[in-house]
């Protein structure tokens, strides 16, 4: 699916937890990020590119310093996780976008993965960035750091916990209901995460070239729903509304553009 990136060790233990119900979707490498969801099992894939046809904005460099083990690991800047670009061909493109079928399975409940997905705190960074899970699996968070950190997860609001994060150390949450998790640490002001909490596997997230797919589908006519945490991104089309038989690979392209700020009116006196 493109060239992908090495930025992470933990991902491919995570992505394993979407071959559910079948055989895992498989990875390129052991060291890529993956881009594969769904189950593999015969059926029909959706699979498609996330572009952004906006002016592609600068990353911020993050600021470490405040923690030497955090800069002591990176010898280049750390930039801003929240925007991130790619290319696809002569295409910009948008990584980290979540990408689910929001519509058209039939009422089922599908069955947790047994194996856990791994989100990784390393170089002070939550990675990966953003990720899904299902309902009813176990949710490993690792501190490859070294140095302390904790991990608040909310939904809006709404604290579910708030745990210390020593060296070594691995937090375990299982997830009952579908709902979307942000995970900070109170240490390290910069450090976030998104995770999708789904009660099916049929989800993927856009890497470095802006792909996704999503394989072992039933025939059907379904719904292709996106999400990027930036708000001022929105894509042209939401959902995208795609009819695919048994065997079939259908392909979908979403274009995201900056949602232009609306001047203030001058007051007139």
């Amino acid at each position: 699916m493109g060239n992908v990136s090495c930025r992470l060790l933990a991902t491919t233990v995570l992505f394993l937890v979407l071959g559910v119900g079948g055989l895992p979707a498989t990875a390129e490498t052991s060291t890529s990020k993956i881009n594969i969801g769904g189950i593999d099992q015969p059926g029909a894939v959706i699979k498609g590119v996330i572009k952004f046809g906006s002016k592609v904005v600068k990353r911020k460099p993050i600021r470490m310093d405040a923690d030497r083990n955090c800069a002591a690991v990176h010898s280049e800047k750390v930039l801003d996780q929240v925007r991130i670009f790619g290319k696809n061909g002569d295409h910009n493109v948008l990584q980290n976008v979540f990408v689910w079928v929001s519509k058209g399975l039939k009422s089922k409940k599908y069955a947790s993965p047994k194996a856990a997905a791994v989100i990784d705190q390393t170089g002070c960074l939550y990675e990966p960035h953003v990720s899904g899970v299902m309902i009813g699996q176990k949710l490993h968070i690792l501190n490859s750091d070294n140095t302390q950190h904790n991990v608040k997860a909310a939904v809006g609001r709404k604290t579910l916990f708030n745990q210390a994060s020593g060296e070594g150390s691995t937090i375990e949450q299982v997830f009952k209901k579908s709902q979307d998790i942000v995970l900070k640490c109170d240490v390290h002001s910069w450090m976030s995460a998104h995770v999708r909490v789904m009660d099916h596997p049929y989800f993927a997230v856009t890497q470095d070239d802006g792909t996704f797919e999503i394989r072992g589908l039933p025939p059907g006519d379904y719904e292709i729903s996106t999400w990027h945490e930036y708000r001022r991104y929105k894509p042209d089309q939401s959902p995208v509304s795609v009819t695919i038989g048994m065997g079939e690979t259908k392909e979908v392209t979403v274009t995201y553009k900056s949602k232009s700020k609306k001047k203030k009116k001058k007051k007139t006196q």
